[in-house]
Order: structure tokens, then sequence, then C-alpha cells
């Protein structure tokens, strides 16, 4: 998606909104700038803070709409040019409403130049009884880009007795280096199909977390250790490996969102240490 085609008109006569966000970053005078940018409704980006007291742009992504609803199509694009240091995050859970008919569906594409590194770290996503989601996100890296990419996913409002009550999930995650697929991941959960909580797959777990990293500092070593923490969380079922020289891949299932998150925390504090050369420090609370 180019900044000219951000700018053309919704189509006129569908159901749900079609927001576009257009966000380029860059490196002025020592510090990550936002250089470019365009949002429509249902999509939002705030100004960016400083909170490392360092270079790194700290960004918040926003749908103050509340959720997705049906037919929502919702596309996102974010350039770093070479030297930039982004952080990004959402502002809360993604809620993903029933839909009586059609699907939502949210596309990203990410693009890293030269040595640029990006966190996107949102908040987990929660598909209420009978929603439909297609999301897709595509990350372009230049072999000296660094990234490192969170996704969490709720079983459902499990506490209102909605437990995989959702209608169908589809998520795909392609990292590529210098065009070339470095990995590709793809969930897809259809509960009317069978149940994900039968043993095996989700089992008796109510989310699941998936942390994705890729950088030249990515080493054997850095990844072993990653692996370990995964295997060593408690009351969580977690992993960890490196599917290709500078790239990792974590995944964990827990009870609730607190255990997820807590581990995916920790994953992120040892990878962010030797790339980014700083410790991981909490968005906000649980």
């Amino acid at each position: 998606m180019s900044f000219h085609a951000a700018a053309e008109a919704p189509r006129l006569g569908e159901v749900g909104k079609w927001g576009r966000l257009v966000l380029r970053l860059a490196r002025r005078e020592g510090r990550t700038v936002v250089a470019d940018q365009f949002w429509t409704l249902p999509l939002q980006v705030m100004p960016p803070s400083y909170q490392d007291d360092d270079d790194q742009a700290y960004v918040y992504l926003l749908n103050p709409t509340g959720g997705i609803v049906q037919g929502d199509r919702l596309e996102t694009e974010v350039v770093l040019e070479a030297g930039a240091r982004g952080l990004l995050t959402t502002q809360s859970a993604t809620k993903v409403y029933r839909m009586d008919a059609g699907q939502a569906e949210e596309r990203a594409h990410l693009v890293l130049r030269g040595d640029a590194a990006l966190e996107y770290l949102p908040d987990p996503t929660i598909p209420f009884a009978g929603a439909r989601l297609a999301r897709s996100t595509v990350v372009d890296l230049d072999p000296d880009s660094t990234l490192i990419l969170t996704e969490i996913v709720a079983a459902g409002r499990v506490a209102r007795g909605e437990r995989f009550a959702f209608d169908r999930l589809a998520i795909d995650v392609e990292v590529r280096v210098a065009g070339e697929a470095a990995l590709v991941d793809r969930l897809r959960l259809a509960p009317r199909d069978g149940s994900p909580a039968r043993p095996g797959i989700w089992d008796g777990y109510d989310y699941y977390g998936t942390l994705y990293a890729c950088s030249p500092r990515l080493d054997a070593g850095l990844a072993a250790r990653l692996a370990a923490l995964m295997e060593a969380g408690a009351e969580v079922y977690a992993g960890a490996g490196q599917p290709a020289p500078g790239v990792a891949i974590a995944r964990v299932l827990g009870p609730g969102s607190e255990a997820v998150r807590g581990l995916l925390f920790d994953a992120w504090d040892l990878l962010r240490r030797p790339l980014l050369g700083k410790p991981a420090r909490p968005l906000r609370k649980f």
C-alpha cells in the first residue's frame, strides 16, 4: 500500500468500516520521528513519546470505535527508514464482535530499511461469540534490520462462557529478509469443525501467544537461551526454536492473560538486551 493509495476513497455500499493507516518513521537530529502519516477511522495513530531516554519512538496505534465489527477492512503500513527505532503497541485488547455474515479483515505491512529496529507488541485479540476474523501481517526487512513481534489470542470471553464460541479465526505472519521468506506462520481455528480445546491443540488453556524475532545478531546461543526460558515457564506450555539463521519463534499456551503476557515479557527482555542494548520495561500494568 502506497501513500497515494492510502488517500483513495472508501468503496461505497459495503458493510463495515474501511480504515487505512500509513506511518513512516525516520531518524532526524538524533531521534526517531514521524516523517509522514495518514489515517482514516477506525484507525488512528498517536504522536510518539520517548520512554527510554533514547531515540526510540514509542507509538500507540488506536481503534477508537471500540473493536472490530462485521465487514471492517483495516489496512496498516509502517515504514522505518534506516537508523529509525520504533516501538508500536495498542491502547487495549482488540475486541472482535459477533458477525451475522461475512468477516472482518486486518492487513499489516511492516517495512524495515537498513539497520532499522521495530518492536511491535499489540495487546491480546479477544474474539467474541460468532466472530470471524482474517488477519495478515507481512514484514519486509533488510539484512541489517531487527524485528521483535508478538501476537496473543484469547479463546474468547471465557468469563462469560464464550470459550471457543467464535466462528473462525485466521492469522498469518510472514517475515521476509531481502525479499526471501524467512518465516511463514499460519493459525487456523474453526471451532465448529472441531474444538481447539481438545488434547493436542489448546487442551485446557485459554490464551495463546507467539513471539517472532529476526536480527543479524540473533545467533544460535541466544536462540537456545530463549528456548530454555520458554520451557521453564510455570503454569504454561511453551517452547521456542530457530527455523533459520537470525530468526527465532516462541510459542506459549497459558490459563490466563497474565501468565502468557508475563512469559512473553521475559522473552522480550531476554532478546531486547543483546539485540537492542536495553532491558524491557512494562508497557502498562497487565
